[in-house]
């Protein structure tokens, strides 16, 4: 049965992807994956069908094995489904609806059997509406859909998968084992990933790669995740974590701030905003006294 992963880029669509294969009957197949975007119409054909030698200009000489077939008896991931040229989808529905492939320039049909796993970032229900997404292929691979919220709503999680990347990071880096404090994950806990799981991962491996202790701290973070403002807003009662358009806007302006040694006239003219709005910000923030202590030690 096919499965369908809706969320929004960097969600870990993949990961779970990889979980629901690991806990599934097809466990011990191949987990093939292929990224239906910023490939051209005949390169992703080619990818997801193979081909045959002479098939087209340029084919490799014996021919060459697509995903399709490579997953067989296992998963395969297609990611950025939403991606896939309007004219190829008919020959993909195909496959799902036969259980049969051809390679590019075969007239040999081709068994095959294997889990499908879809992902997209894009309204598909509006792509068909559109006219730029097939609705027989739409209500074919969403027979069961998963909406995998943003890591910001997903309490724990940051913390958990920062122990995991740390570990996995640590092996791939042939680097010592290292761990988090507990404020380094307090932070990153409260911090709202706007670049999801992928920014956590791209996070953790920088810090694996550039902290020379075993113990990885709150102040080895990056700013923005040490901000103060950031973690007293996402803490306020009944308020979840900042959305991606607040945690950008208080980014830039806990920089411009932090640069202007806390004055905030400076900082209002290089965000390009009158001073009362900045005030008006600030207190929306909680960078007030942060503001007052960047002051004080610019003048020590």
């Amino acid at each position: 049965m096919p499965i369908l992963l809706l969320g929004e880029t960097g969600v870990g669509k993949e990961v779970f992807a990889r979980g629901i294969h690991a806990a599934s009957r097809m466990h011990e197949g191949p987990f093939v994956a292929l990224n239906c975007g910023g490939l051209n119409r005949e390169l992703l054909a080619s990818e997801l069908f193979g081909h045959v030698d002479g098939a087209f200009t340029g084919a490799r000489r014996g021919g060459s094995v697509g995903k399709i077939e490579a997953a067989e008896g296992g998963t395969l991931f297609l990611d950025e489904l939403g991606e896939m040229p309007l004219d190829l989808q008919p020959h993909f529905l195909r496959v799902l609806e036969d259980g049969q492939i051809y390679r590019l320039g075969d007239t040999r049909p081709r068994q095959v059997r294997f889990r499908l796993i879809a992902a997209t970032n894009r309204g598909l229900r509006q792509e068909v509406a559109a006219g730029k997404f097939r609705m027989d292929l739409f209500y074919r691979v969403s027979v069961t859909s998963i909406d995998i919220p943003p890591l910001r709503e997903r309490a724990g999680d940051a913390a958990e998968l920062a122990q995991l990347f740390l570990k996995e990071l640590c092996e791939l880096h042939e680097v010592g084992p290292k761990h988090f404090d507990a404020a380094a994950l307090q932070l990153m806990q409260r911090y709202a990933w706007p670049g999801n799981v992928r920014e956590l991962r791209n996070a953790v491996e920088s810090l694996v790669l550039t902290v020379d202790d075993d113990c990885i701290g709150g102040a080895d973070l990056p700013p923005e995740m040490q901000a103060p403002g950031a973690a007293a807003l996402a803490a306020e009662p009944g308020r979840g974590a900042l959305s991606m358009l607040e945690q950008s806007e208080f980014e830039q302006i806990y920089k411009a701030c932090q640069e202007s040694a806390g004055n905030a006239t400076l900082a209002a003219k290089q965000l390009g905003i009158a001073k009362s709005t900045l005030y008006l910000k600030l207190k929306k923030y909680a960078l007030d006294q942060s503001m007052d202590s960047w002051r004080s030690s610019s003048t020590h």
